[in-house]
């Protein structure tokens, strides 16, 4: 039998004991790691702490910024009920399936490689420490976790190209197009990335570029064996309607296996301000044919990067995208069908027929809305 040396764990009982072997095999219990014999010495214990008001948390340091926003999310999907054992397991492993064809992919399969390196382990294991302890804000939790790795608490490679492998660059959402398994997105959430991967339905799957048009914004992902109800984008050349709904999939959507709305206000290019509309005019000009972009109105985060605008009627109306002030901007429908009818990519497109409920906009967004991740 294998005797288990421990290396690092928070002590509290919703911590994740991180346990190496002597052949160098890492393992992850709730329960404390075997002492080998003569009582050899336990590696450091990093006990999480929220005492971090007044201190800028990453500042200076991409790296921590990562891992910052990576803990906001966790931290969110934990206050949502998700529990460490879940969010171990949906991190740590997916399906056997092959990766999918382009410059990202590969052709090995994907049964043993997980997701996630020990450093991103050590995140979620500080992140989750803080269970049970009562009302703790998320962004005090995500400071704690930056000032963690500020402090060289996590084990990254600080510094070196590719550290933190498992730790993504930046998250978004995209839009199912169809049964081939292709994901419409933004080209800002992929620009940077050596590797892609989506989430749906319960697996991990890697994603390969297939086209992608900076003066669009727009990416096409595809992913082998990707499975949904794919988009249907309204026919019409729509106009800004009176209710809009983004559907996104963040991490902690992930985590709690549901796809967000959120309201969307938006307004055509051009409308109010004679400033805003000349910068709406420009960033039409570089759009592909069709409707221009609509000024737009979302909460803020990443994660609405590439998310699916829908119509009161469960049609797709247009996407998401970053503007260049920080914001955000939307492309319509139609400008959506010129650019993947020039691409010559499959999708579906109908007329609205009837009004749904809001849970019944929700209910369709989920099997259309894809988490896409960019790594490093």
């Amino acid at each position: 039998m294998s005797l288990l040396l421990y290396v690092s764990g928070v002590p509290l009982a919703a911590g994740m004991h991180k346990c190496v072997d002597a052949d160098g095999n890492v393992t992850y219990s709730q329960t404390a790691c075997e002492q080998t014999p003569g009582g050899a010495k336990p590696g450091r214990s990093v006990t999480a702490r929220a005492d971090t008001a007044g201190v800028g948390a990453g500042q200076g340091d991409v790296l921590c910024e990562r891992v910052r926003a990576f803990a906001l999310e966790l931290a969110e999907a934990m206050r949502e009920g998700v529990g460490l054992d879940r969010a171990v397991a949906i991190l740590t492993r997916r399906p056997v399936l092959p990766s999918a064809a382009g410059p990202y992919g590969g052709t090995e399969t994907t049964r043993r490689r997980r997701i996630t390196g020990d450093d991103v382990l050590e995140v979620i294991n500080h992140v989750f420490a803080f269970a049970g302890r009562g009302a703790v804000d998320s962004s005090r939790i995500a400071d704690s976790a930056a000032q963690q790795c500020l402090r060289g608490r996590f084990d990254f490679a600080r510094g070196a190209p590719g550290s933190a492998a498992g730790l993504r660059l930046a998250a978004g959402s995209g839009i199912l197009l169809n049964p081939q398994g292709m994901v419409l997105t933004a080209e800002r959430l992929v620009a940077d990335c050596r590797g892609l991967r989506v989430y749906d339905d319960g697996t991990w799957r890697d994603a390969g570029l297939l086209r992608r048009d900076p003066p669009a914004g727009l990416a096409v992902l595809v992913a082998e064996g990707l499975r949904g109800r794919p988009a249907v984008l309204t026919d019409g050349s729509a106009s800004p309607q009176s209710q809009l709904f983004a559907a996104t999939l963040p991490l902690r959507g992930v985590l709690s296996a549901a796809v967000s709305i959120v309201d969307a206000a938006v307004a055509a290019a051009g409308d109010g301000d004679p400033a805003a509309a000349d910068g709406a005019r420009a960033r039409g000009a570089e759009a592909p044919a069709g409707d221009g972009h609509w000024a737009l109105s979302l909460p803020e985060g990443s994660a609405q990067w590439g998310a699916p605008l829908l119509g009161s009627g469960g049609l797709v109306v247009g996407i998401a995208l970053p503007d260049d002030e920080g914001g955000a901007r939307a492309l319509p429908a139609a400008a959506l069908r010129d650019f993947l009818s020039a691409a010559d990519l499959p999708f579906y497109s109908a007329a609205a027929l009837g009004e749904l409920t809001r849970e019944e906009v929700r209910r369709r967004a989920a099997g259309l809305t894809v988490h896409v991740e960019c790594m490093p």
